[in-house]
């Protein structure tokens, strides 16, 4: 959808997206944004059709304009659902005339920002909506030069092929992390706080504490499923005979009983050492399982 700003002078910039407009490019954190556009402007009507006035602006021939633009995403079109992501700035000053020329807005995305689109995308398409500005300097004939700063939108959708192709040139799936949804209201709120726990406190590189914070979260994920009674079961059966739920049940009571190493010193436990690579892995692997619970909330 071609973006439009109507100028001082009433003559109107028409902005649109190029071919594979959006390019990704590594980042410290995060992500640089490129959005390659073009832009030409469309001469005001001619006179005739316009109320008389003698108010209008006298525009330079080739005026320099800055565009910038707040950047929003959408997961499912243009018009809904659409949420704040950054703000992007013309790369140079835009002289826009007539004939139709090239420009490029760019911004920053954290890697945070990244793995929330891809969560909420699901392997689809995303909508791209820039709410643009023109700053310009308008010189009325006779009085002092002033600023002003026409708006307008555009939107355009990045297909999920192109928007994996990015993705991997920038490498985001170096670092993983899950997102948790709360479902039914606060019904995981404990457990997704003893999560937050458990990350605070291996990023101040306590990890035994940090794996025994995780471990009670999973306790949530133990009573709901069930888990330690159908462990019970499923270890009386040769794995090739366990069922797809005592499948399930062995990795939670396994994840559980690896996790109880950084809590419990007995004669077994009190060698254990834990590495931040395995309190990493111990919190991200409790999260996916209560993410799992989050999904299966209303069959349980």
């Amino acid at each position: 959808m071609t973006g439009t700003i109507t100028l001082s002078d009433q003559s109107v910039l028409h902005i649109d997206a190029r071919r594979h407009a959006l390019r990704l490019s590594p980042g410290i954190g995060g992500a640089q944004i490129d959005l390659g556009l073009t832009v030409y402007r469309q001469a005001r009507p001619p006179a005739a059709d316009l109320p008389r006035s003698e108010d209008w602006p006298v525009m330079p021939i080739h005026e320099r304009l800055r565009l910038s633009a707040t950047l929003y995403v959408s997961t499912r079109n243009a018009q809904q659902d659409r949420r704040y992501l950054c703000r992007v700035d013309g790369e140079h000053l835009v002289t826009a005339i007539l004939q139709q020329g090239s420009f490029q807005m760019r911004g920053f995305i954290s890697d945070h920002q990244l793995r929330v689109i891809e969560e909420q995308r699901a392997g689809k398409r995303i909508w791209l909506i820039l709410a643009l500005e023109a700053l310009q300097v308008v010189q009325d004939e006779g009085k002092p030069a002033r600023f002003a700063q026409p708006t307008g939108e555009l939107s355009f959708d990045v297909g999920a092929g192109e928007w994996a192709d990015n993705l991997e040139d920038i490498e985001a799936g170096t670092y993983v992390e899950l997102l948790v949804p709360l479902a039914g209201g606060a019904d995981y709120a404990d457990a997704v706080e003893l999560l937050r726990d458990a990350r605070g406190l291996l990023r101040e590189g306590n990890v035994p504490s940090a794996i025994g914070q995780a471990r009670k979260a999973l306790e949530q994920v133990r009573e709901a499923y069930g888990t330690q009674k159908a462990f019970a079961d499923a270890v009386k059966k040769t794995p090739r005979q366990r069922t797809l739920a005592e499948r399930w049940a062995c990795m939670v009571e396994d994840l559980f009983s690896t996790m109880s190493g950084a809590s419990h010193k007995d004669d077994v436990t009190r060698e254990f050492e834990y590495t931040r690579e395995d309190g990493a892995m111990l919190i991200t692997a409790t999260a996916g399982m209560l993410k799992r619970l989050s999904a299966d909330h209303d069959l349980l």
